[in-house]
């Protein structure tokens, strides 16, 4: 799962040097910046999430042999749920530097590594392998409920249904078919995909002109699109 850190890495650092900026001079950029952070990254994670759960028993078939079967199959499909929440985790923790919180993200990781051990402690000698899956999503929603105490006391509240209803719905379309078409695994992938794209775009997840000013500020995608303004955020 190390694999898939790099995107949220990747867009993070890339729009860093940005909120940076928002932070010192354009409070409202800032935030604007952050919530589409937040969009899109979400946008990204949760099809990952929906096609790894789908291929589970066959990604680990392929790739660690039918004897880690079903076991490690069910602790992938526990543990990849921690990709969406570890996006936003990422992209907050920098949305929090640049408003000048390190002492509160060292507090932050501080409870979060309490929190893994304890619960680690008491879930794996019941639950075993599951108990520390479900340990590692847990453990995501721990950075996440301190980091949004701090993101509402000195950036914003965050309006998350408003943020992230149009993902929510497309991804639960995509997992909708991905189910019905389970018998067959690679109809199952390029039709729910399609369910998932088509649903954004019927709800108008694109439509919003803050989606290309953010696609623009990372590198190999802004080769292909018009060059941003340099404040891509900036009324």
């Amino acid at each position: 799962l190390d694999g898939f850190n790099v995107i949220p890495s990747y867009f993070t650092l890339a729009i860093f040097p940005l909120m940076s900026r928002y932070a010192r001079d354009s409070h409202d950029s800032l935030i604007r910046a952050y919530h589409l952070a937040i969009r899109l990254l979400v946008m990204i994670a949760l099809p990952i999430a929906v096609l790894v759960t789908l291929l589970s028993t066959l990604l680990i078939r392929i790739l660690g042999g039918s004897a880690f079967l079903p076991d490690s199959a069910i602790a992938l499909t526990i543990l990849i749920w921690s990709i969406p929440i570890g996006f936003v985790n990422s992209v907050t923790q920098y949305v929090l530097i640049a408003v000048n919180q390190q002492r509160f993200l060292t507090r932050a990781f501080i409870i979060g590594v309490l929190f893994n051990i304890g619960a680690n402690l008491v879930l794996i000698p019941r639950y075993g392998y599951a108990g520390a899956a479900v340990v590692t999503v847990l453990s995501e929603v721990s950075l996440l409920i301190p980091f949004y105490i701090a993101v509402r006391r000195h950036v914003a509240r965050l309006p998350w249904v408003e943020l992230l209803w149009r993902q929510l719905v497309a991804a639960a379309g995509m997992g909708a078919t991905a189910a019905l078409l389970r018998n067959t695994e690679l109809v199952a992938v390029v039709l729910s995909s399609l369910v998932y794209v088509g649903l954004l775009v019927a709800l108008g997840a694109f439509r919003d002109p803050d989606i290309q000013r953010v696609l623009r500020i990372v590198p190999f995608i802004g080769q292909r699109v018009p060059a941003a303004p340099s404040d891509p955020f900036g009324e």
